[in-house]
């Protein structure tokens, strides 16, 4: 497969209109939030959207795609709060990506937040397994993406992201995502 072209767009006025935002530019291949990224909650998609979701993506052959996971979610926060907050964050991600047809969500793993990485890897893993496992038949990928480092964030190193996919029960919905401009 060759390389594809794309940007992340913004889906503002309903996920749908994020196609013509990337034929517009030339994409091949789009990224989108499919909520508020700076929120916990969100609204339903609304059906009809997503049907013109579909019909966009049909009509523009853009493809794949995938939207990114909110900004708030850490999977490796030792927190359980916290953490629980952020599985039922991914959760909904996922099912709003499943109902898309979208081929992943990127996430950023987290952070240990002072309790050292093995803690942090395996708060991860298991929050990736609560998720998957609460979203059973979805097909959407989840794709850890590579982060830059700073602070106690987790998933700077290859290392990190292979112990992650390591420990998951469910590999198969588990891919990574290199982010080039977090790699120095």
């Amino acid at each position: 497969m060759s390389p594809l072209l794309g940007s992340h767009v913004s889906a503002a006025g309903g996920v749908s209109k994020a196609f013509g935002r990337g034929q517009s530019i030339g994409c091949q291949t789009i990224q989108i939030f499919t909520r508020n990224q700076n929120r916990w909650d969100s609204k339903p998609l609304d059906p009809s959207e997503i049907e013109k979701w579909h019909a966009a993506a049909a009509e523009t052959g853009i493809a794949p795609f995938v939207s990114h996971a909110s900004y708030l979610i850490n999977l490796g926060s030792p927190d359980d709060a916290l953490w629980e907050k952020s599985i039922n964050a991914l959760v909904d991600e996922l099912q709003r990506a499943e109902a898309l047809g979208l081929l992943g969500v990127v996430l950023h793993p987290g952070a240990h937040m002072q309790q050292g990485e093995e803690v942090g890897i395996a708060r991860v893993a298991a929050g990736l397994d609560r998720a998957h496992a609460a979203t059973g038949g979805v097909k959407t990928l989840t794709l850890l993406e590579i982060t830059a480092g700073q602070g106690t964030t987790l998933g700077y190193k290859f290392e990190h992201l292979g112990a992650m996919r390591a420990k998951d029960s469910e590999k198969k919905r588990l891919a990574v995502c290199f982010e080039t401009c977090h790699v120095v």
